[in-house]
């Protein structure tokens, strides 16, 4: 590792004695010609920003030889991407004109590795700004994620969940963070995400294997969260933003600072949330120990150079997380569901009490792009520390006792070399790896998952072949993985040391064809595969939170699957249109099952507890997605946005549903806009509905659910430079059952009414 990094600083070091060139241009309003003050400038390969003057005018210098793409954004235009080549010149000038279009439809997308509009890209990739939270009250990024067609959640609770993508979960959908693969125990369903807001900028989501350049475990897509750009050249900017929930009585805060000079940027910021447990059926019920404290900081110094750019952050992040235990919901002699958490005095305590998770997450990241004439190297280095601990109850002590005590260290690397163009040829070579470390530390009384080591190195080819209205993708990758485990010395299961090795060869071919203006036929088929986790292998316990007991199989082989996609889209100015399909063929899947049994507790045998297993079989799933947006220019003050999405999950070989497959799900949104009232202005009016269908399709011995809509309204606008939010969620504070909670078997609502406010103001 220390001979890598220092012939990646020799050879940054020989191309910053290069001459320097300075790029300047002009952005204009395609329909007016005018000039457009304050568009965005940036530019990632040396990873500096700026701003048009009053003139539509900007300027940046210190670039070295190289092949460069520049991002320029207005609010109400149509973001543009140009590519430019410096050889020898000390001056460049690009005059840049950009279309109007009050509503994103063809946003730039940098999870392929080339910064592109989404048009041009062979597989869709969907974009959700970090805006979005505080436009749609949600309390954490889980929030906004299941918003997008054809992505849902598994939660428990509101403050617990993960992405499910296609009805693909747990270790098929891969977390990228700032350029890294996540790494958090996220084998489990009772752990969340494990990510908060701080620093992003936007969130990326791409359905199925089709990605190659991440890593394994993307069999159900990826979900990427992609980090802030940093201030304007020559600029300090410091904002703040906070919100406060009516249902839980709890608040979020976040503030931050960043500055940047020609050759350096830096910035810090903060974020802290309390929340209380959440009601439903007004507030006569409170769903007990669904709390949440959580708190962290992130701060990144970087380096900008004619040869490139540089740039080391570091993350911390800490969390208390509430668990309702099985064992605090009973019934009355009537069915009735009873909260006998009656030792609690208040009525909205925040007080982190046992049963809770403790997590405490470190990442530092290193990023480097050197730009080598007509070719770019891209290197991403990344620690990651995860300590995870759960407390149960225990007398006369609210903490109660370290029931498990888990530490996952994890090491990766990640080069990329794009190469020059041949022709109409962009390839990218690369290779990833990751040394990872799980360890049970000595304050728990149990483990559920053994000591273990695993080792992983991959190496991957992906090519694009770019032409007029068509564009071509085809990749290839090869994975290594060895898995070692200790054996259990904890007497209340067996857990014996086992060593796995999984190789697997995946691919992908995408191609995409605009065979008239405005529309676009995308087709693609790719492959993915997962080794079994450790949980799926070494499971032989009871669950506290679900009070149930889980069995594994260490004989497991790998997961692969086989994705099919098709789509076509017609994206114009005043309407936007997209029906998509997709099958999914899994080999050896993974799923964990009810059997229908009870078996006595490993914690105590006179107590018995339902038996699930984890079993392996071949599965389908298939399904499809529809969009449509309205934006007519007649009406300019508003406009439609609804989707559906559909799908299905069968074992390959009986006729027998998936467990805990998403339902059919349709949402609707009607925004309508006006400049002004009073002094208030940039006025946003938005009311709609999530509609879930009944989910009659379950496994055997698994909760049917019935079909519900809840009804949502949106209001923010701007004072001076304040921006407010006003929210209210489920807003006729309906009851029901969402089929991807696990408090579903409790029969435990999910959360009535939540209405928030918030603000976003600069504090420089």
């Amino acid at each position: 590792m220390t001979k890598f990094l220092s012939a990646l600083l020799l050879l940054g070091a020989l191309f910053s004695i290069q001459a320097q060139t300075t790029v300047k241009g002009t952005v204009t309003n395609n329909e007016t010609n005018q000039p457009l003050e304050g568009a965005s400038i940036y530019v990632s390969a040396i990873n500096k920003a700026t701003a048009t003057d009053a003139s539509g005018n900007f300027r940046l210098s210190g670039f070295g030889k190289g092949t460069y793409a520049i991002q320029i954004s207005f609010v109400g235009f149509e973001t543009e991407v140009e590519t430019f080549e410096i050889d020898d010149e000390q001056e460049l000038n690009l005059n840049i004109v950009l279309e109007p279009q009050p509503f994103a439809i063809n946003e730039v997308v940098v999870a392929a590795a080339y910064e592109k509009p989404q048009q041009e890209e062979t597989f869709k990739i969907d974009v959700i700004p970090k805006q979005q939270m505080a436009k749609t009250g949600g309390m954490s990024v889980m929030d906004i994620i299941p918003k997008v067609p054809g992505v849902s959640a598994v939660s428990t609770g509101p403050l617990v969940s993960r992405p499910v993508i296609r009805g693909l979960s747990s270790n098929r959908v891969l977390t990228v963070v700032d350029g890294i693969r996540f790494e958090t125990q996220q084998w489990d369903d009772e752990h969340g995400i494990g990510i908060n807001e701080l620093g992003m900028d936007h969130i990326e989501i791409i359905k199925g294997p089709s990605s190659l350049l991440y890593g394994p475990e993307a069999m159900g897509g990826i979900v990427r969260f992609v980090e802030e750009k940093p201030a304007e050249v020559g600029t300090t900017e410091a904002d703040m933003e906070a919100m406060t929930y009516s249902n839980n009585r709890g608040g979020r805060a976040e503030a931050g600072v960043k500055s940047s000079t020609e050759k350096f940027n830096w910035g810090v910021s903060a974020l802290g949330k309390l929340l209380s447990d959440y009601f439903y059926d007004g507030f006569d019920f409170r769903v007990p120990n669904t709390r949440l404290l959580e708190y962290g900081a992130k701060g990144f110094t970087g380096i900008n150079r004619s040869w490139g750019n540089s740039k080391l952050s570091y993350t911390f992040n800490q969390a208390y997380y509430g668990i309702l235990d099985g064992k605090d919901i009973v019934k009355d002699e009537d069915g009735r569901i009873i909260n006998i958490d009656s030792l609690e005095k208040e009525k909205f305590p925040f007080e982190t009490e046992a049963p809770f998770h403790g997590v405490i997450d470190h990442r530092i990241i290193s990023k480097t792009t050197i730009l080598a004439g007509a070719s770019t190297i891209k290197a991403t280095l990344g620690y990651q520390n995860n300590h995870r601990t759960e407390n149960e109850e225990l007398a006369g002590n609210k903490k109660g006792y370290t029931y498990l005590d888990m530490i996952l260290k994890s090491y990766t690397y990640d080069v990329k070399w794009l190469l020059p163009e041949m022709g109409h040829f962009h390839t990218i070579l690369g290779s990833q790896g990751m040394h990872k470390n799980n360890t049970n530390g000595n304050k728990g009384t149990t483990q559920l998952i053994p000591d273990a080591d695993i080792n992983d190195i991959g190496f991957f080819g992906v090519s694009r072949w770019e032409e007029d209205h068509f564009n071509l993708s085809l990749g290839a990758r090869y994975d290594h993985r060895n898995l070692d485990t200790e054996e259990s010395t904890n007497t209340t299961v067996t857990q014996p040391a086992i060593s796995r090795t999984y190789d697997n060869l995946s691919y992908s071919l995408g191609a995409a064809f605009e065979p008239m203006e405005h529309v676009i036929l995308r087709t693609s088929v790719a492959t993915g595969y997962r080794s079994p986790n450790l949980n799926e292998l070494m499971s032989n316990g009871v669950k506290l939170e679900s009070q149930r007991y889980e069995v594994g199989n260490p004989d497991f082989v790998k997961e692969t699957n086989t994705e099919w996609d098709a789509s076509i889209a017609y994206e114009g100015k005043q309407i936007s249109l997209e029906g998509s399909l997709f099958y999914n063929s899994i080999n050896d899947y993974i799923y964990i099952t009810p059997t229908g049994e009870e078996t006595n507790s490993n914690l105590d045998s006179e107590v018995l507890v339902p038996l699930f297993e984890f079993q392996q079989r071949d599965a389908n799933i298939y399904g499809g997605e529809i969009m449509l947006n309205l934006h007519p220019t007649a009406i300019s003050w508003g406009h439609l946005e609804t989707s559906l999405s559909s799908l299905k999950g069968k074992l390959a070989d009986e006729d027998e549903y998936l467990y805990q497959m998403p339902p059919t799900k349709w949402n609707n949104d009607i925004f309508i806009t006006w400049d002004h009232w009073g002094k208030l202005t940039e006025w946003t009016f938005n009311i709609g509905t999530n509609t879930s269908f009944e989910q009659h399709q379950v496994a055997s011995n698994e909760m049917e659910t019935s079909g519900y809509t809840l009804v949502h309204l949106g209001l923010d606008t701007h004072y001076r430079k304040m921006e407010f939010f006003l929210n209210a969620n489920n807003l006729l504070d309906h009851k029901y059952l969402d089929h991807m909670s696990r408090f579903r078997s409790y029969e435990i609502y999910s959360p009535g009414r939540n209405i928030s406010l918030g603000i976003k103001m600069p504090l420089l």
